[in-house]
């Protein structure tokens, strides 16, 4: 009875947790993206601080750096992207020629719909005025959520900053206030060196996909290879989304470029070969089994996320998945291991 309690009372605090950060994701998805972030650019203030420079100065540089390097890469894919925005109605065209008898069937039932719909509309008798509510203009709401972006960026810029300049004498300052000191020092840093290893491992696979892709994109003659390298890059760390939709995007841009079938399928190719090695080899012997989950797990963690905050959520989805299964193991998989051994080392 006290465990269907303890389960009871379990799954209302994770109902409790996921409307709470469904409600007030504009709070949490700042403090999310800042932890995320302090993860992979901390050991870098690490390294500036070891030559003597103050942590608040080496928190500076690499934020600014950050802010840079973000700045100059949308600067420089700001003339390829508008390429390919103009590029975009040539490519309708050419999918409607490629596509034509699709096309007409389906304009031949949305004609025969809308006679369905007439013939219901004349057979309901009067015709009374028809009240429209009109909700927020398109630009009021674009400005909206623009507003509302710059300022979650500012916050996760100002708090990524204040975790790297004092998250050490916070951190410290928390665990002179625990009474277990040793205990909780260990299990955090082993579960912060293993979450951190994976983060930093994740990003160095997907900076080598970015890389290969756009290798491939520039050896098969694609306009912009730089472009699809970083789009590669940044997709990958959507489990599953991420390498479809790259699929989708390289398979018509080849339409655009090209106008032979083989060198249109040659781009979308080359790319699932990639794809397939690093899911297949590198990523399982590069993370090892310790960091491998199962894609049921992974992709409920994408719905969730992806449902919590947008875009942002699927980012992060892979990442909180991996800290919780660490957290998990240090929890209740080590007592369990400990108690096995100590059971074998009594029987012998």
């Amino acid at each position: 009875m006290r465990d269907v309690q303890s389960y009871a009372v379990i799954g209302l605090f994770v109902l409790a947790a996921g409307s709470a950060l469904y409600v007030a994701s504009e709070l949490f998805l700042p403090i999310f993206l800042a932890l995320f972030l302090c993860v992979i650019l901390y050991p870098a203030v690490r390294t500036i601080s070891a030559v003597g420079v103050p942590d608040w100065c080496g928190a500076l540089l690499v934020v600014g750096g950050l802010v840079g390097a973000t700045g100059l890469a949308l600067f420089q894919l700001s003339d390829p992207a508008m390429y390919w925005l103009d590029e975009l109605p040539e490519i309708v065209r050419k999918l409607e020629r490629e596509f034509w008898g699709l096309r007409q069937s389906i304009e031949e039932a949305s004609e025969a719909t809308e006679k369905l719909k007439d013939m219901a509309g004349s057979g309901g008798g009067g015709g009374g005025d028809t009240v429209v509510i009109q909700g927020p203009s398109f630009l009021r709401q674009l400005a909206n959520y623009t507003w509302l972006t710059m300022a979650q960026i500012v916050m996760t810029l100002g708090l990524l900053y204040m975790l790297l300049a004092q998250g050490r004498r916070a951190a410290r300052s928390f665990i002179r206030r625990i009474d277990n000191r040793s205990a909780f020092v260990d299990f955090m840093g082993a579960v912060q060196e293993r979450f951190s290893t994976y983060v930093r491992a994740l990003t160095a696979i997907n900076l080598c996909v970015g890389a290969l892709t756009a290798l491939a994109m520039l050896l098969l003659g694609m306009p912009n290879p730089v472009m699809w390298g970083l789009l590669a890059f940044f997709l990958n760390f959507l489990p599953f989304v991420g390498p479809l939709a790259m699929l989708a995007i390289l398979t018509l841009a080849g339409l655009a470029s090209f106008d032979t079938w083989l060198s249109v399928a040659s781009v979308p190719a080359a790319f699932a070969v990639i794809n397939a090695v690093e899911c297949y080899a590198v990523t399982p012997v590069v993370l090892g089994r310790k960091m491998t989950l199962s894609p049921i797990l992974i992709f409920i963690s994408m719905l969730f996320w992806t449902w919590c905050w947008g875009m942002p959520g699927a980012f992060l989805a892979a990442p909180i998945a991996v800290f919780a299964k660490l957290v998990y193991d240090f929890l209740i998989g080590q007592p369990a291991d400990l108690a096995r051994s100590e059971a074998a080392a009594e029987s012998k």
